[in-house]
């Protein structure tokens, strides 16, 4: 079997957990015996993994440039990109700005070209930014679209207030698509009230992890730990759907109770001028870190390093970030509204909006070093059923249902 993949992002190029759930699920596929043609948007240098990568740009023989950041898929339709279109006589490049949705739908039209050249059995689009290539691509050849949602317009916007124009992408995709797999029952749950797609139609296949320890890092926060500071993390986009606004606000009541907590924000994104100004407005800016983005070991090295890993997401279709911490030997207070809620069941659980129950369940934690010990010795033990082979073997089977005559 033979899969036509697209995909906005992949490893070591990433913005966020996208990239690394299609990693993910691309190499136990490969290992499962599934041939996947990966087609990104973009030219990039040496992606993670042993898939046959397809670059919707090569007919330009362009070559990205680290000053060339690329689309990124966590924004809003008409959030511009700079891109590379071409060198002038003297080899400087000529950038143009473009809108996410414009790079989508040249994507597309690369995508139908890219189809008709290539032999494969069954199409699989990732996140509403490859949607319309996926479709574009069924168009072109007739054959079977599977499209996997990461994340909604819902999620994005935390609200009904959606974009319109991602949304529009997203119901007309889903309408074509002959199956759509989500990565959580919660975002099942939303396109089928939200976008009205027939609840049959849709497979959740939960998002794997990888159950090893990973490397032991060179400790970080030694000053702080000297001191014998308490640190609790967040690691993600600072955005509105992250709830980092709510993390803070549940600090000024760890810190009223004990003015010992540091807490660390990791990541980067377009609220974060907002977040530092209200933890200024609060009180908190003796106790609060911002570090930006970080990635692989700096992020594992500041995972190891400190107590509890908080993720207070409004709106989670699943949520890596829970399962890394594991990875790294810490535990973690996740949302309710997240798909990891519905497998992970050694976490604290709280709503995203109950700000007095999560800084009373960071307390408790940072306060019983037993329980966060036995919270990452079950969690670790959980791991093991949910790892990526299982999520590429329930793949596997959706795109045997659309070819019943494929063996393999």
């Amino acid at each position: 079997m033979r899969v036509l993949t697209f995909g906005w992002e992949f490893p070591p190029a990433q913005s966020g957990g996208l990239g690394f759930a299609c990693q993910g699920l691309t190499q136990e596929l490969l290992q499962s015996g599934v041939e996947v043609i990966f087609v990104l948007p973009k030219t990039q240098d040496s992606p993670y993994g042993n898939a046959r990568f397809v670059f919707a740009d090569q007919e330009r023989l362009l070559r990205v440039r680290h000053a060339d950041l690329g689309p990124i898929p966590y924004q809003q339709a008409n959030s511009t990109i700079d891109v590379i279109v071409g060198y002038d006589e003297s080899g400087k490049p000529i950038i143009k700005s473009r809108t996410i949705i414009e790079e989508a739908h040249r994507f597309a039209h690369q995508a139908s070209i890219i189809a008709r050249e290539e032999e494969f059995d069954v199409i699989h689009a990732h996140d509403w930014t490859s949607y319309l290539a996926g479709v574009a691509a069924k168009l072109a050849t007739g054959k079977p679209l599977v499209l996997h949602v990461h994340a909604t317009s819902f999620d994005q916007a935390a609200s009904n207030n959606v974009d319109p124009a991602i949304f529009k992408i997203e119901r007309e995709a889903f309408a074509m698509a002959d199956k759509v797999v989500t990565v959580s029952g919660y975002t099942k749950n939303i396109i089928v009230k939200k976008h009205e797609v027939p609840a049959a139609k849709v497979e959740v296949v939960h998002n794997g992890c990888h159950p090893e320890d990973l490397p032991r890092q060179a400790p970080a926060l030694a000053e702080l730990k000297k001191q014998g500071k308490k640190v609790v993390l967040y690691v993600g986009r600072i955005t509105i759907q992250k709830g980092v606004d709510h993390f803070v606000r549940a600090a000024r009541r760890v810190v009223d109770n004990d003015p010992n907590v540091m807490f660390v924000i990791c990541g980067s994104g377009d609220m974060t001028h907002q977040i530092i100004e209200l933890v200024g407005s609060l009180g908190l800016s003796k106790n609060f870190i911002f570090t930006g983005a970080l990635w692989f070991d700096d992020r594992d090295r500041l995972m190891q390093s400190v107590d509890l890993v908080v993720m207070p997401s409004v709106s989670e279709p699943f949520g890596l970030v829970p399962f890394e911490a594991l990875q790294n030997g810490t535990p973690s207070i996740i949302s309710k509204q997240s798909g990891a809620a519905e497998v992970l069941s050694h976490a604290l659980k709280v709503d995203f909006w109950d700000t007095e129950e999560m800084a009373n369940q960071i307390l408790s934690s940072l306060r019983y070093p037993v329980m966060r010990q036995q919270l990452v010795k079950e969690g670790k033990w959980q791991m093991f059923n949910m790892t990526w082979r299982h999520a590429a073997e329930k793949v596997k089977r959706v795109y045997q249902s659309l070819l019943q005559y494929v063996t393999t």
